[in-house]
């Protein structure tokens, strides 16, 4: 395991540029556990660790990215049949395409689309 959380730790994968994964990580500095910021206009994360996080969510990597939302409409033109490995490459050279940030705590990983439901979480 790459991502090896504890109950005493959060983890959060997010673009900062997105609204929803600031949001996000200052509710989780409100709860005083300490915090693993993943910011991936910054830093890019490897297949296995892609791989790694969709498997702990039961998803397909495909199922990391929004391919309803405009931009990638417009960047990529709508195109969504891909195979397993160009979703992921696709991922891992535009980070701004993850659907919503990911957050884990110890064996929780979730996809949080509200920031709300970081208040849920902890």
């Amino acid at each position: 395991m790459i991502f090896q959380n504890t109950d005493k730790e959060i983890t959060i994968i997010y673009h900062s540029d997105e609204h929803v994964g600031k949001q996000i990580l200052a509710y989780a500095q409100t709860e005083g556990l300490p915090i693993r910021d993943i910011d991936l206009k910054h830093t890019k994360l490897t297949p296995s660790q892609w791989i790694e996080i969709s498997g702990r969510m039961g998803l397909k990597v495909k199922d990391l990215v929004n391919v309803e939302d405009p931009d990638f409409i417009q960047k990529f033109n709508g195109v969504t049949d891909l195979s397993d490995q160009d979703w992921l490459t696709l991922l891992i050279h535009n980070p701004d395409i993850l659907s919503a940030p990911i957050v884990m705590k110890g064996e929780k990983v979730v996809m949080m689309h509200n920031s709300q439901d970081m208040l849920h979480f902890v």
